[in-house]
């Protein structure tokens, strides 16, 4: 078993490498609450174009790469999302010097269906963060005038959908950088000068 273990490694080229490797570091987030890709910058663009940044926490990636937040549906990124789909992500590990940028578009779900699922899975304690009164976001006097309601919340999910995923290893001798892109169903893949 090995020795075809190795064969099939050796068939692959260092792009299939880098690109197994981003594939691992996702699904190793949604298992490591400590993994550096757990919570990542979601970037996108408000109403004047001007780029609006927060940190977001990576709940699922599926096969495509599709990956799943959640948020309060009266935030700010609800309104910019609703205006200009397009997203950035910014993924990073310090301790590799380890950076990935994926772009894409973001589509909030929509099936009450699959809500209500996500939200029976989210513990009691945490479901509080989508209860606030007021939006998150409002002007308040003292963080102690926050109240939560208890017979209904505000929460909703994001999917983001990848396009374009951006590879950046800081290493001696040589950086590597990639890029991929989505091309008949596929990613392919080409260095780029670091």
């Amino acid at each position: 078993m090995p020795f075809l273990l190795c064969n099939f490694v050796e068939e692959l080229s260092v792009m299939d490498l880098i690109f197994a490797s981003i594939i691992k570091d996702f699904n190793g987030a949604l298992v490591h609450k400590k993994h550096p890709f757990r919570y990542f910058t979601l970037a996108t663009a408000d109403e004047e174009g001007a780029p609006r940044l927060r940190t977001v926490v990576l709940r699922a990636v599926d096969k495509n790469l599709t990956m799943t937040v959640y948020t309060d549906k009266r935030s700010e990124k609800i309104i910019h999302i609703e205006e200009n789909k397009k997203v950035s992500m910014l993924f990073f590990d310090t301790s590799r010097l380890l950076q990935i940028i994926v772009k894409g578009t973001a589509h909030k779900i929509t099936n009450d269906r699959e809500l209500h699922e996500i939200w029976e899975k989210i513990p009691p304690k945490s479901r509080k963060d989508y209860t606030t009164d007021p939006a998150p976001g409002k002007e308040i006097k003292d963080p102690g005038e926050v109240d939560y309601i208890t017979n209904d919340h505000f929460f909703t999910a994001l999917r983001l959908v990848p396009e374009e995923i951006e590879y950046l290893r800081l290493k001696r001798p040589n950086h590597i950088r990639a890029r991929f892109k989505m091309e008949n169903e596929e990613w392919k893949g080409v260095y780029l000068v670091p």
